[in-house]
């Protein structure tokens, strides 16, 4: 070995530590002989101590059940009361007792003083306890050990109350051992002993564990006749005293034999510590100097050089050979650094250590830069210099690299610089971070976590990429800022490895797309949704209605589809203005949008247009829901100004199920059913049939707007007039009505009931009227002999005609160079179209009424219904609706209706025409309300207003010629 002669010093210490050792250990031995004599005395008075007190508990308690017995009355009238009394009493004067027994001749339980129990002993014999009675003379206690139910054991004595004498009974008592013996024994023992008490094989009681190695002391016990076996040990406490004596011995022998060894160790270890110096000195990369303190008046003044190492005499040039001899102070003075002897000879006087970063400025050193520390050592100083040039000037341009980098960090626009531990910490963040969240760096990187408002919902994915070493894709994470807003931040991570390509850190730039991403939800909400009502677009919904398709044909579900047509809009939009229209539009979308669910889809796919997908549903189960929104619709009123408007749709229903073929034909099929819908009365639904004659309802609608204007062109109308006969009015000439026929290419009439309402809703009835009211003047005028027999000629005119300005002056200037006499005239508004449009109707009224013409106003009762409108509205008659006139003799509804019709526009000073009179009882009853006109087929068919022309004209020639 390399210090053999430090090991036969040894020796010595070894023999030393075994000597100390046997003579500690003997001394233990003795002690420990000593504690065990103590222990086993003290156990065996206590154990004595113990048996007595259990014994004179027995002997007390079996005396006093032999004095109940002794006591026991010859003739009692109730012996269980007696026997009760006694024993209850018994037991508050001798505690102990678990139970007192009272049995029968026959040893069955009569009563016992413990009422917890009695209803699980009355009436059970005493050899079920074990108490064994056989012989009934003896005059002791037979006994019993029994375990109850909650583990307790239980000592039960008993014996004949009178032992020649069964008749009086029997006494039992039980004694709960456990709490008999705890409360006795363990006021003896306390946590001083361990014991076992046993009665033969069963253990009564237990305190501690008893200890092979130490002393036992046993004590037979007797109590209430059996025999107990009590055995006792003392503990001896915290700890053994042999054993702590020896553990000191040990230790005191270690020591001394350690601090021998020492000694004898120091005087080789000082060799061999001086050579150890020398050699790690030399081989130090540090320059090493030992200074020797110079003193005056024992405080340190200066120092000397000693020693120095290799290192040391090549870091200085050739020329500072002569530093060697000089003092401290000399040296510092050519290295032009005199500041450092206070502190050297500060750092020898107090032992605190001092370190140095030094700039060299002398020609003396070869450093640039230096790294001194100075220490104290024994009575000197030790300096170690370290080149740190290198690192310096290495320092120097990372730090100046770090800069720049940092200015250009901190002046990313919109933008910060972030690294982050694997553990997810932020390291660093650039301070660009505070103009986008408002934090400061250092806030944000340590409470990052609490300005999250929503992570991605990928982030847990992300992490184990990241953790993989792989780069994820762009993800945003919601923060609120210190300011309360909230702003979204793109995250582009990208990880960093070590040179054993070990994944050490996450580095990154965070973005801020806050506007970005609002700018692309405004973007696609635009793109997607109605910017009107709020709903979703055609476009949105054809893509919706498409993914539902594929999902019901995945799944095999169902739902359906509606298209709602809303009906009045086009009167609402002529009469008052777009304005208007949108308002009803954004009002209708919210109705519509009520009560609708998860899943469903609502859109605007046209001017008036709406789609509703009822999602899950089949159409038996949507069908309420319909009625319900047609209710709604119905009872809606739109208030535009100084107008109220009522307004209805007509819905159309289609079912999307697995063998739809695509949305294309679902939506043509649900508008189909929208145009049947129309066509069977509005302001209904209508269900889809491929079997409905309705189905090529629309194209049909788009040949006749098409047909329409080619008759227009091609003058294919032709005039009619229907009667109108005066009931309680004088008849002052012809009266009728001026009706519209279209004649087809081969000269047959078209239904009117088809071509007008195709008029109104594609905006014809414009030139429609202006047709009719040209052809009719023209008509008069050509016809003088008829105009002289004419009482008035009634005109219709739509609601779109009635906002028309343009119209009204070609009217007015008609009239005024016509020889058709105004008050001739009388035009027909409807209820709808005026009541709507009060201020254009108004205007348009006041205008004629001013030439003369005369106003009714028609379809009165079927539309606003506003008797306060009518008091206000400047006409002349009153036209009941034929749907309350045709029924008014068969149904009493009818009747009163068209009653409270007349006599309130009486009232107000207007005439009144009845509709639709279709027989001659109608026309009698009508007759007897008062009233003024009537028109119908009852009256008079419509017919050609040329037919009517050409007969005056007969009538009169013939009449001339007589």
């Amino acid at each position: 070995m390399q210090f053999k002669p430090l090991d036969r010093g040894n020796g010595l210490p070894v023999a030393l530590f075994f000597i100390l050792c046997f003579v500690f250990g003997l001394f233990s031995l003795y002690l420990e002989d000593q504690e065990q004599r103590r222990l086993a005395a003290k156990a065996a008075i206590v154990a004595q101590q113990v048996a007595n007190t259990i014994e004179v508990f027995s002997a007390d308690r079996q005396r006093a059940l032999n004095d109940l017995m002794i006591t026991w009355p010859e003739y009692h009238p109730n012996p269980t009361d007696w026997f009760n009394a006694h024993a209850v009493t018994m037991q508050h004067v001798l505690p102990g007792f678990d139970d007192i027994v009272w049995a029968d001749e026959n040893q069955q339980i009569q009563w016992n003083i413990k009422s917890a129990d009695r209803d699980a002993l009355l009436h059970r014999q005493l050899m079920d306890f074990g108490l064994a009675l056989q012989n009934s003379e003896q005059l002791g206690f037979a006994n019993a050990l029994i375990q109850n139910p909650r583990g307790h054991y239980l000592a039960i004595v008993g014996r004949a109350i009178n032992p020649y004498d069964e008749s009086y009974g029997f006494v039992a008592a039980s004694f709960d051992l456990q709490m008999t013996l705890s409360a006795m024994v363990g006021e003896l023992i306390g946590s001083d002993f361990s014991l076992t008490l046993s009665d033969g094989k069963h253990q009564l009681m237990a305190n501690g564990t008893l200890n092979s190695h130490e002393p036992v002391v046993e004590q037979t016990i007797e109590f209430a006749g059996r025999e107990w076996l009590l055995k006792l040990q003392g503990n001896r406490g915290g700890f053994e005293i042999g054993r702590i004596v020896m553990a000191i011995g040990v230790l005191m022998s270690l020591i001394i034999s350690i601090f021998l060894r020492r000694q004898l160790r120091s005087a080789f270890k000082l060799t061999q510590s001086q050579q150890r110096y020398k050699a790690a000195s030399e081989s130090s990369l540090d320059a090493i100097l030992v200074l020797q303190a110079l003193t005056r008046q024992h405080l340190v003044v200066d120092f000397k050089l000693a020693e120095s190492n290799r290192v040391a005499q090549k870091m200085f040039a050739t020329g500072a050979e002569h530093l060697k001899s000089k003092l401290l102070s000399e040296q510092l003075a050519e290295l032009n650094h005199p500041a450092l002897l206070p502190i050297c000879i500060e750092v020898c006087r107090s032992g605190q250590a001092y370190e140095q970063y030094l700039e060299t400025n002398s020609d003396l050193i070869s450093a640039q830069w230096i790294k001194i520390q100075v220490v104290k050592a024994g009575s000197g100083i030790a300096i170690t210099v370290r080149d740190i040039t290198a690192r310096r000037l290495s320092q120097q341009a990372l730090k100046e690299s770090e800069e720049k980098f940092r200015r250009l960090v901190d002046g990313l626009n919109g933008h910060f610089v972030y690294s982050h531990d694997l553990g997810g910490r932020i390291s660093y963040v650039s301070s660009s971070v505070q103009d986008i969240l408002g934090y400061s760096p250092e806030h944000f990187k340590l409470n990052y976590r609490h300005c999250v408002k929503r992570q991605p919902e990928n982030a847990a994915q992300i992490r184990q990429q990241l953790l993989a070493g792989e780069r994820p894709e762009p993800y945003v994470v919601e923060y609120f800022t210190k300011a309360g807003e909230i702003r979204q931040i793109e995250y582009r991570d990208s990880p960093v490895f070590d040179e054993q390509h070990k994944l050490i850190a996450v580095e990154g730039i965070g973005r801020d797309v806050t506007a970005d991403l609002a700018l692309q939800q405004q973007v696609y909400y635009q793109a997607n949704h109605d910017q009107l009502t709020g709903l979703y677009n055609r476009y949105a919904f054809d893509r919706m209605l498409k993914e539902r398709l594929s999902v019901i044909r995945t799944q095999g579900s169902v739902s359906t589809l509606c298209y709602i047509d809303m009906d009045q809009f086009k009167l609402v939009n002529d009469s008052c203005g777009h304005q208007a229209g949108d308002e009803l539009l954004r009002q209708v979308a919210n109705l519509l949008g009520t009560s609708l669910k998860s899943g469903d889809i609502l859109a605007r796919v046209g001017g008036d247009e709406f789609c509703l997908v009822y999602a899950d549903l089949q159409v038996s189960q949507v069908l309420e829901k319909l009625a319900v929104m047609l209710d709604a619709i119905r009872s809606f009123r739109f208030v535009w100004e100084d107008k109220v408007f009522h307004i209805g749709a007509s819905i159309g229903v289609a079912e999307i199920n697995a063998k739809t073929l695509n949305s294309a034909e679902l939506i043509k099929a649900a508008d189909h059913a929208c145009y049947s819908a129309k066509n069977l009365g509005r302001n209904r639904y209508h269900v889809f049939d491929e079997s409905d004659q309705q189905l090529n309802y629309q194209q049909s609608e788009l040949e006749w707007v098409n047909e329409i204007q080619k008759a227009l062109l091609e003058d294919r109308f032709e005039l009619f007039y229907q009667n109108i006969e005066p009931l309680n009015q004088p008849a002052k000439g012809r009266h009728y009505e001026i009706l519209l026929r279209m004649l087809s290419p081969k000269g047959e009439y078209l239904n009117p009931g088809i071509f007008i309402p195709v008029a109104e809703r594609y905006g014809l009835m414009n030139k429609l009227d202006e047709w009719v009211f040209t052809r009719t003047i023209s008509a008069l005028e050509a016809h003088p002999e008829h105009l002289e027999a004419l009482d008035k000629c009634a005109i219709n005119l739509s609601g779109m005609t009635l906002g028309n300005e343009e119209f009204l002056d070609k009217i007015i200037r008609r009239l005024r160079h016509s020889t058709v006499p105004p008050e001739k005239i009388c035009f027909e508004i409807t209820e709808t179209a005026a009541v709507t449009n009060l201020a254009a109707a108004g205007r348009f009224i006041d205008a004629l009424r001013e030439l003369g013409c005369r106003f009714a106003l028609d379809d009165f009762g079927a539309g606003m219904s506003s008797f306060t409108y009518l008091k206000n509205m400047a006409v002349d008659y009153v036209k009941i609706d034929g749907s309350f006139v045709r029924n008014m003799c068969r149904d009493r509804s009818d009747y009163a209706t068209v009653k409270a019709i007349h006599e309130i526009a009486s009232s107000m000073g207007k005439l009144t025409v009845a509709e639709f009179v279709s027989d001659q009882e109608t026309r009698i009853a009508l007759t007897k309300l008062g009233i003024s006109f009537a028109q119908g087929f009852a009256l008079g068919k419509p017919a050609p207003l040329q037919n009517l022309l050409n007969e005056q004209k007969v009538i009169i020639r013939h009449l001339t010629a007589v």
